[in-house]
């Protein structure tokens, strides 16, 4: 397409790919510096990329609406007369939507540009163990495909976030109540959605353990009533600082900005610190590099374990249960020894 005027951006979820979703915004206009962007979202995780100077407008959707309000907002979808739709979802809701902007494929326009989940790719190596991903590219690249289609310009694909400035007093103003210094503190990561994604949390004890020896702090983060987190503020009563659910996506990407390193199961937390430049270790278990969802700053980790082991990966995302006679043994492989080698000393002065 030679000059798109109104391009519809569609991605509901989760909040990790939300926040690779960034990258198509800005290259979006670099390529296009006329167009105005709407991106449609769910109306709680999308909040994540509120503020972000390349979109224009966000149309949020509560993904559990009815049939009703999807076919009112596809009414209101179908008056803006958008060019162009970039479906980087490819959900059955998402699906639902282009379809009936397009007229089902038979409508000139809009034109559609939609990702590839690569699914049926992923199933084959968790059920059969052939892997047809050697060389995927990363989740970034991916979702950022379709438009490198129509460009010859090579795309930028480091993520980023905005937080406003009340995010950013919000924060400075936690740190100074805490006696926290700016890049002088770990935050930890401990929870995750599904068990198969959790490192074992007495490893997870033993990292923090060490890291209070050294002289540093410790923040951690996560979702409301992680039970991970919950334990290890009782296991460290009064010696970390637990803000798992009290801050916004945007706000803890803010306190991941000013963390000096970022220790994290496989999950959305490794993401939004990348998005602000701070490194991560990421803990990968039931999943591996080959979904795309790897850390990719240089001074970023990715920890799995050193074993073959035969049920590796065993899930998309966590869900399901562990058929290792050894349970985990994926995650146990991986010792606090080793999350440990990779994190520098505290500073003293």
């Amino acid at each position: 397409m030679n000059n798109p005027r109104k391009i519809l951006v569609i991605r509901f979820s989760a909040l990790g790919d939300l926040v690779l979703t960034s990258p198509i915004f800005r290259e979006l206009k670099r390529i296009y510096p006329d167009l105005g962007i709407t991106l449609l979202t769910s109306s709680r995780q999308g909040t994540v990329l509120d503020n972000n100077p390349h979109i224009d407008q966000v149309i949020r959707y509560s993904r559990n609406g009815s049939g009703v309000l999807l076919k009112t907002l596809i009414q209101k979808l179908r008056k803006e007369r958008y060019d162009l739709i970039y479906d980087a979802h490819r959900s059955l809701r998402s699906i639902w939507i282009v379809w009936n902007l397009s007229g089902f494929g038979l409508f000139k326009y809009p034109q559609v540009w939609s990702i590839n989940k690569r699914s049926w790719k992923r199933d084959l190596l968790i059920r059969w163990k052939l892997n047809f991903l050697k060389k995927t590219p990363s989740q970034r690249q991916h979702l950022l495909r379709p438009l490198q289609e129509h460009t010859k310009l090579e795309l930028n694909n480091q993520t980023e976030l905005f937080p406003d400035k009340s995010a950013v007093l919000l924060i400075q103003e936690f740190l100074k109540k805490n006696n926290i210094l700016p890049k002088r503190f770990v935050a930890i990561g401990a929870s995750a959605s599904y068990p198969l994604k959790c490192w074992p949390l007495a490893y997870f004890n033993e990292v923090i353990s060490s890291l209070l020896e050294q002289g540093w702090s410790v923040v951690l983060v996560g979702g409301t009533g992680e039970k991970e987190t919950i334990q290890l503020e009782k296991e460290f009563s009064g010696k970390v600082q637990n803000v798992a659910g009290r801050f916004s996506p945007l706000e803890t990407a803010e306190l991941l900005r000013q963390a000096s390193i970022v220790v994290t199961n496989d999950t959305s937390i490794g993401h939004l610190a990348e998005s602000m430049r701070t490194p991560v270790i990421v803990l990968f278990g039931a999943t591996v590099r080959e979904f795309g969802y790897a850390p990719f700053l240089e001074e970023s980790k990715m920890l799995e374990t050193e074993e073959v082991l035969s049920c590796r990966p065993c899930s998309r995302d966590g869900r399901g249960k562990c058929s290792n006679p050894d349970y985990l043994r994926c995650l146990t492989t991986i010792t606090p020894e080793m999350v440990l080698s990779l994190i520098p000393k505290a500073k003293t002065n």
